[in-house]
């Protein structure tokens, strides 16, 4: 398994990834991400974010978007330290036909070693409130849920990762 960073020419793949995982969820009845999110605003994530690709051999089979600031902010923050270096992570998925083999896991290590060389202090993502396998994943991994917030008729679960020093 490799990662890498997205260039332009990978915003087709990365799409259809995400309808894939965006199809899926609505299947479970998760239907945050209906419709597929916008390939003109992943086209824009790829320039002024770090879009990443996860290959396995030559196939695509995972995608996770890295910013220094949060997509969607709410007021108050849920951070206890709103002010803390922080990464956030948004569109995590893994393609669905590869779900199940640790792929996610996977993504998630390769996102703290971004942030301990980024010198940021927490990885913070949202994850919706409903999709209970979803939230424990993240709970398993550390992370731990600050607060809710609604947005576009859905309530999220606000999670945080914090780096320790080894």
């Amino acid at each position: 398994m490799t990662t890498r960073r997205a260039g332009p020419a990978d915003a087709e793949s990365i799409h259809a990834l995400l309808v894939a995982a965006s199809e899926l969820l609505a299947r479970q009845g998760f239907l945050n991400w209906t419709p597929p999110y916008p390939i003109d605003r992943l086209r824009r994530d790829i320039e002024e974010r770090e879009v990443y690709l996860v290959v396995d051999g030559v196939r695509l089979v995972a995608t996770y978007t890295l910013g220094r600031e949060p997509v969607h902010h709410s007021t108050p923050e849920p951070w206890p330290e709103p002010e803390l270096a922080a990464l956030y992570l948004n569109r995590l998925a893994v393609h669905p036909e590869r779900q199940g083999e640790g792929l996610g896991s996977w993504c998630l290590a390769r996102i703290a070693e971004r942030c301990r060389s980024s010198g940021a202090s927490a990885v913070r993502c949202d994850v919706l409130a409903a999709n209970r396998p979803l939230c424990a994943f993240y709970e398993r991994h550390g992370y731990i849920e600050r607060g809710r917030r609604s947005r576009q008729g859905h309530e999220f679960s606000c999670y945080e990762l914090l780096m320790t020093s080894d």
